[in-house]
């Protein structure tokens, strides 16, 4: 079926972001068939209303099953440790996850967003939440050095990623599993490494939190010396496969680094802001020629 959306600004994302006042967009079921075109001709005409017709948005960085928990403890300093992860292993499921999810997919949709890359728990539950919402989804499960709603072991998560990959790699138009190991400083560097052999051996991304907390920098400066950057290098995870959440703490050697090798990151102004966490360099980050997306973080 083909249709033409008009009577909108149509907001290009070109290489020179071309915009066209009274355009239209021409589809064929999910193709693009043309930009500004009026005289083909279609099966359906869609007034937009005076409206701004742009390419779906992109949420990089999101907990899709987090709702149930939003608001709860803003206030205090350590929100995630006082808080989240022991709301989660008391009272997080499989069911609330997916339930979880549903919502957030429809409070993505309703704000532009049309696809989000997750880091949770129960990804294969999520994935069919996703798929009933229509939406594109890439699913990251959570790998954390300690026993959590989704596995009773530390580290359980590499497991249930390996077999979540392997089971929905190329099985679904919406679905494109990835490998989430939570953050810089809280996995072993030999999880770490896991998870990357992973990424590289199927070929998907890994999310991680980086250069986030103010005590995880000063962790790695005491122990390591090093920043979380150089200690990622150093065990082999900077690469293409990478999309680094946060990055607030970087130097300019860290950003250096990371555009040698390829890595992406999430920028997360709401939640950063939100929490007083800092100020990440995102004039630095594309200088570097670093690819940087949105994202919000808790759902």
């Amino acid at each position: 079926m083909r249709t033409r959306i008009e009577n909108v600004t149509l907001v290009t994302t070109d290489e020179a972001n071309h915009l066209y006042p009274q355009g239209c967009l021409v589809i064929e079921d999910d193709t693009i068939l043309a930009l500004n075109d009026f005289d083909l001709e279609v099966d359906e005409v869609i007034d937009g209303k005076q409206g701004l017709l742009l390419p779906g948005m992109v949420n990089t960085h999101c907990h899709l099953g987090m709702i149930p928990f939003r608001s709860l403890g803003d206030d205090c300093p350590d929100r995630l440790r006082r808080f989240l992860f022991p709301l989660e292993n008391a009272a997080m499921t499989r069911e609330l996850a997916q339930a979880s999810a549903r919502y957030a997919a429809a409070e993505m949709m309703l704000g532009g967003v049309t696809t989000v890359l997750d880091m949770y728990y129960f990804e294969d539950a999520l994935a069919e939440a996703m798929i009933e919402m229509n939406m594109r989804a890439v699913l990251a499960e959570t790998i954390v050095d300690f026993a959590n709603c989704d596995s009773n072991e530390p580290y359980g998560g590499l497991a249930i990623s390996e077999q979540f990959i392997a089971q929905w790699k190329n099985r679904h138009p919406l679905i494109t599993p990835a490998i989430g190991p939570h953050a810089t400083n809280t996995n072993s560097a030999e999880a770490l490494k896991q998870a990357q052999a992973i990424a590289e051996r199927y070929d998907v991304l890994l999310s991680l939190h980086a250069a986030e907390m103010d005590y995880e920098m000063e962790m790695f400066r005491k122990e390591k010396n090093q920043t979380p950057s150089e200690y990622l290098e150093s065990i082999g995870l900077l690469s293409p496969h990478l999309v680094a959440a946060h990055c607030i703490h970087v130097h300019d050697h860290d950003l250096k680094l990371m555009a040698q090798h390829g890595c992406r990151i999430a920028h997360c102004i709401g939640s950063n802001t939100k929490a007083g966490k800092g100020v990440a360099p995102l004039k630095k980050m594309i200088e570097q020629g670093i690819p940087v997306g949105l994202g919000s973080d808790g759902a």
